[in-house]
């Protein structure tokens, strides 16, 4: 299984959504989301642009997400021009040599566990939400999930705080490989925290009705 498709395991574990099921477009994943603004979405993994095209013409509902694990200049021209592309993101990798978090002793890390999800939240001593995050799991392999830090508590290093305690949790449930998805607002930070790039992924939405 490509890492795309290992991450769309643990980011729906992550979620809470159903697991994603074998669909018929080009070698593809789908999960639904159930939501207005996003119905569901495919995940193509490792695709060329042609196999994206055919991806996009057999989807005939509004609000889809297709995604895909190729570089942006080779998807791009085939995507209709009534489909709106997503800012670009990366897939990204580490295994589990984690940093040290620098000491936060102003915040407490509290940690809801199920059997294939954690999620993780810092408050301040006054009990103030600081920070938070999630991480889902799927065998061996753990995917980050909504790593937020309130702007009020920004530069304290309770991101890293709190992504190094779900990892050490998700070391002892086996994991060997940990996942996420960047924007380019996270993708510098998990760089310097160790994180190598895996993919490009292009997200698309199909139009409205």
């Amino acid at each position: 299984m490509n890492d795309h498709f290992q991450w769309a395991f643990g980011y729906c574990a992550a979620r809470g959504y159903a697991r994603p099921v074998a669909a018929a477009v080009p070698p593809a994943l789908w999960f639904d989301v159930g939501k207005p603004d996003q119905t569901g979405r495919f995940i193509l993994g490792d695709a060329s642009g042609e196999a994206a095209a055919a991806a996009f013409a057999a989807v005939d509902a509004p609000h889809v997400y297709v995604d895909i694990a190729a570089p942006r200049d080779a998807i791009l021209p085939y995507i209709p021009s009534h489909w709106r592309p997503r800012d670009a993101m990366w897939l990204m990798a580490a295994g589990t040599d984690m940093p040290a978090a620098r000491p936060t002793p102003d915040f407490a890390i509290e940690i809801d566990e199920s059997a294939d999800r954690f999620e993780a939240v810092a408050r301040h001593a006054d009990g103030e939400l600081a920070a938070r995050g999630v991480l889902g799991i799927h065998g061996t392999v753990a995917v980050y999930d909504q790593i937020v830090t309130e702007p009020q508590f920004g530069r304290r290093g309770l991101g890293s705080a709190v992504m190094a305690e779900l990892g050490r949790l998700a070391v002892r449930r086996g994991v060997t490989d940990r996942l996420l998805v960047a924007t380019a607002d996270g993708k510098a930070l998990y760089e310097r925290l160790g994180w190598t790039l895996r993919s490009d992924i292009v997200s698309v939405i199909s139009p409205p009705e």
